[in-house]
Order: structure tokens, then C-alpha cells, then sequence
């Protein structure tokens, strides 16, 4: 046999199969994800669909395999293995291409996976399935997997920044090798078999997404940091946790929110955004800068209100000062001087008594809340310390502040 005859058929066949099958992507890297306990090991690009092939493990209780021969023997006692946890793929599942959030591609179907009902797993359980979207469009070689936002008793699983091979289609005509024609032995008509149909399901309308996206940054060394954010929807609390610092939340776009972001070492920050008054469609774009936790380190409070020129906490200063008061508690050993500051505007001697009676409201404040008094002094400057010139109502209300140095970590 002349085996050198059948290299260019053998190339042919390489290169259908090749177009076929398309591209694939082998445990694709992921820069940021929901939850741990489910990974992406493959996603596939075919003529027709983008195939995500996932595995779901249900962590196992630490140490309950070898409690469970022991807790069987118990006399008189009822053994009950640990309660099963359900797990579904929402059919409202999209893939999005970053940044861009009217190009999204629908979830066609899953296999071994219900999207409709839950599967129950119990721990130790490890699920493989597959789920089928619409093809990305040639080129989008990033994707996010966006399953939904959270509720209190039910997490999504969502990926964002999804690498794959997906390069655009090449343009212009190609040129292949021309391989010699046979001739085919005579074969009796084949029934042609009809391509399975895949009905599709009646979708409800698309609920309206706004990504609000951005990095949390150490405020000295602008890297990113581990951090997490906190916000109400529709009365549940929900958490994202991102270990690279990056974060991508989807929300109501008739809502406000506000968020609350903490980082370990460092002094939160929040933020408030109402989508329906933005101007911004689509996406918004926000990053925070905290400042480390250290000794000497000084800390504005920039949502601190007073009664005009008495020392009476206005309740828009709750929210800061409630943060404030959370990091203490999470800090136990961390004692803080709070400082009282004022324009130069009026006698200088009830500036200084003004500045210091505000920073006591702030330190009465702080021990209701449940701060050791030990814990936090309070002092005013007056007019002695300003950060502006007090040259024009703009700087003389920069200088009319209340900050916060820690003194003891």
C-alpha cells in the first residue's frame, strides 16, 4: 500500500473534522466566580452552540465520615445523615460578553442538570453536566456566565472574565490541496434521517440587567485587595466575595442600592447608586480605594452632619458613623482619638469648644453602639488645623470635619 498516496486524503479528513467540531478549551481560565464548589473544566464552540461542560461537588461535612460508624452504633439514637442540598440551572442563564450588556446568548438546553426543578446531592456528591448556549459571536474570546443575583436562601453560580479560543472567522476565499477522485462503488439510497428539532421553550420576558462593575484598591499601594460587598435587594441581605479584588454585580435597574465594601485590615467605604437616575445605561463603572488600618493612620468621616453650629448629630450621619462602629467590633484591640475640626468663621475659643463637643457626640454615639469607652477619646481642634484656606465657602466647608486616628492596633 502506498502510504504516501493517502497523506493529503488523511489531512482532508483532519481538517473537516477540525471545522466540525470547532474550538475547544480545555479548563478555561476564570478571573472571578461566585462560588467555588462548581468549576468550568471545558467549553466547546461548535457551528451552532457554545457547549460549557461544569462540575458541581457538594463539599462534605468536615470529620463526618468518621463520626457516621460511630453515631450508626449510638443505642436509642436515630442516625440521620446530614440534609440534602437541591441544585438547578436557571433556564434564564445568559453568556455575556463584558462590558457590553445587550450582547448576550441565551441557554438553549442542559443536560444531566434540570433547569425547571432541583436535583437533590447530598455531601460528597460530584455532579458532572453540560449546559448549551447560543454561539458566541467569532471573535468574543472573553466571556461571563451569568446565572442571576442571589436571594437569601438560594446561590447562583456566575463566572465572570471566562477565557476561551474563539478567534474571528479569516476572510477571502482559501485555497485547499486537490485530492484525486475515486470512484465510489454504487450503494442503494439511504433514507435520509431529519435533524432533531429542539423546541423551544416559551421564555418569559428578559428581565432588564445593569452590571455595576470596578476594583477595590489599597489606597497607599493602588493593588488590588481580596474584598467583600454587601447590599439589600428586595429585603435580602446579599454578599460578593472576590479574592482578586475585581467585582461585577448585576441589579435592578429601577432600584437603589447601597453597597458596603469591607476588606480585612482596612477601613470600609459605601457607596449609593439609583439606576433610574443615571444618565449611564447598561453598566456602570465604580472603584474604591480603602485605607489600611494603622497606627497614626488619620481617616476623614465625610458623611458626619451636624445642626448648624451646635453639636446635635443629624441621623444622615448614622450610616458612617454605624460603619465605624463596625470595624471597632471587628477590630477589638484597635482604639481610636476622634477629632473635632472647624472653619475660622467666629470666635476662636467656641470654635474649639464647638469642634470638641462634636467630637463627644461622635464618642457617645460610638459607646451606645456598643464600644468600649476605654477604646476611643475624643479632641477638638478648632480652626487650628485646616485643610484649606478658608478662602471661599467650598474650602471652609472642607475644613468643618471629623476625622478619626488610630492610636492603638
Amino acid at each position: 500500500m502506498n502510504y504516501k498516496s493517502l497523506l493529503p486524503f488523511t489531512c482532508a479528513i483532519v481538517l473537516s473534522f477540525t471545522a466540525t467540531y470547532g474550538q475547544i478549551t480545555e479548563n478555561p481560565r476564570v478571573e472571578e466566580q461566585s462560588a467555588e464548589y462548581v468549576k468550568i473544566k471545558r467549553v466547546e464552540i461548535t457551528d451552532q452552540y457554545t457547549i460549557i461542560y461544569m462540575q458541581f461537588v457538594e463539599r462534605e461535612a468536615p470529620g463526618m465520615k468518621e463520626l457516621e460508624p460511630l453515631l450508626r452504633k449510638m443505642p436509642g439514637q436515630q442516625f440521620q445523615m446530614p440534609s440534602t442540598t437541591t441544585i438547578g440551572l436557571d433556564p434564564e442563564t445568559r453568556l455575556y460578553k463584558p462590558g457590553e450588556i445587550n450582547v448576550k446568548f441565551k441557554l438553549i438546553k442542559a443536560k444531566d442538570i434540570p433547569t425547571e426543578m432541583r436535583k437533590q446531592v447530598k455531601p460528597g456528591d460530584i455532579v458532572d453536566f453540560v449546559a448549551y448556549f447560543e454561539r458566541l459571536t467569532p471573535g468574543i474570546e472573553v466571556f461571563d456566565f451569568y446565572e442571576g443575583r442571589a436571594t437569601k436562601n438560594q446561590k447562583t453560580w456566575n463566572f465572570y472574565g471566562i477565557h476561551i479560543k474563539n478567534p474571528l472567522k479569516k476572510s477571502g476565499k482559501t485555497t485547499s490541496k486537490v485530492v484525486p477522485k475515486t470512484e465510489k462503488p454504487v450503494q442503494p439510497p439511504v433514507e435520509e434521517k431529519k435533524e432533531e428539532k429542539i423546541e423551544a421553550k416559551p421564555v418569559a420576558p428578559e428581565e432588564e440587567l445593569v452590571m455595576i462593575k470596578g476594583t477595590v484598591y489599597d489606597s497607599k499601594t493602588k493593588n488590588p485587595i481580596p474584598a467583600q460587598i454587601s447590599y439589600l435587594e428586595k429585603g435580602d441581605s446579599l454578599q460578593y466575595k472576590s479574592s482578586s479584588g475585581n467585582y461585577r454585580i448585576g441589579i435592578n435597574p429601577n432600584d437603589k442600592y447601597d453597597f458596603k465594601v469591607f476588606a480585612k485590615g482596612y477601613y470600609g467605604s459605601n457607596f449609593s447608586l439609583n439606576a433610574a437616575d443615571s444618565a449611564v445605561k447598561g453598566s456602570f463603572v465604580k472603584d474604591f480605594y480603602l485605607i489600611p488600618l494603622a497606627v497614626g493612620e488619620t481617616i476623614s468621616l465625610p458623611n458626619i452632619y451636624f445642626e448648624t453650629s451646635k453639636y446635635t448629630l443629624l441621623t444622615e450621619s448614622f450610616a458612617e458613623l454605624n460603619r465605624l462602629a463596625d470595624m471597632m467590633k471587628e477590630n477589638p484591640k484597635i482604639k481610636i482619638r476622634v477629632e473635632g475640626h472647624t472653619d475660622n468663621v467666629g470666635d476662636f475659643d467656641k470654635n474649639l469648644e464647638l469642634s470638641t463637643s462634636r467630637a463627644l457626640s461622635v464618642k457617645t454615639y460610638l459607646i451606645n453602639k456598643g464600644i468600649d469607652e476605654q477604646r476611643i477619646e475624643a479632641k477638638g481642634f478648632g480652626a487650628t488645623k485646616p485643610l484649606a484656606k478658608n478662602g471661599s465657602e467650598i474650602e471652609k466647608r472642607k475644613n468643618r470635619r471629623v476625622e478619626f486616628m488610630i492610636t492603638q492596633i
